[in-house]
């Protein structure tokens, strides 16, 4: 049962990330944006991208398939990799809301340059085109070996 718990926390957890990422998506499409809800936007995303870790060791260490299985599981791997990746690339967008989050403060009427904008639609993009294989990796790791 606690297998089924976590992998039912997990699978919530990711679609959860999913929403958020598109969100963000639509949020910067809009032409005047709300930072600050932007912002706690992105802390819900990187909140709930670190409570996908957890629960995922969760599922590793303390799951029904056990270390052995993942171990070895080279599409297991991929899905880690294709997380760290999509992680790394959320950077890009934390940081340029972190940046327009103090401009807000300075000047009420603050909205980012078009070139900005354009560098974080770039990078909310590569994340959720990483969501693709992602996807398939997971399904993959839990068929294999087929």
């Amino acid at each position: 049962m606690l297998d089924f718990g976590l992998a039912l926390a997990h699978h919530i957890l990711v679609f959860g990330l999913v929403a958020m990422l598109m969100a963000e998506r639509v949020m910067m499409r809009i032409p005047t944006i709300d930072v600050r809800r932007l912002g706690r936007l992105d802390a819900g995303f990187g909140a709930t991208a670190g409570l996908v870790l957890i629960v995922g060791a969760g599922r590793v260490f303390l799951g029904g398939k056990g270390w052995a299985f993942y171990e070895t599981n080279p599409f297991f791997w991929a899905k880690v990799a294709t997380f760290a990746i999509i992680g790394l690339v959320s950077i890009i967008p934390t940081i340029r809301f972190i940046a327009w989050a103090r401009a807000l403060k300075t000047d009420p009427s603050f909205q980012p340059d078009a070139a900005d904008r354009r560098r974080v639609v770039a990078a909310l993009g590569v994340e959720a085109l990483l969501l693709v294989p992602l996807l398939g990796f997971a399904a993959a790791m839990a068929r294999y070996p087929f």
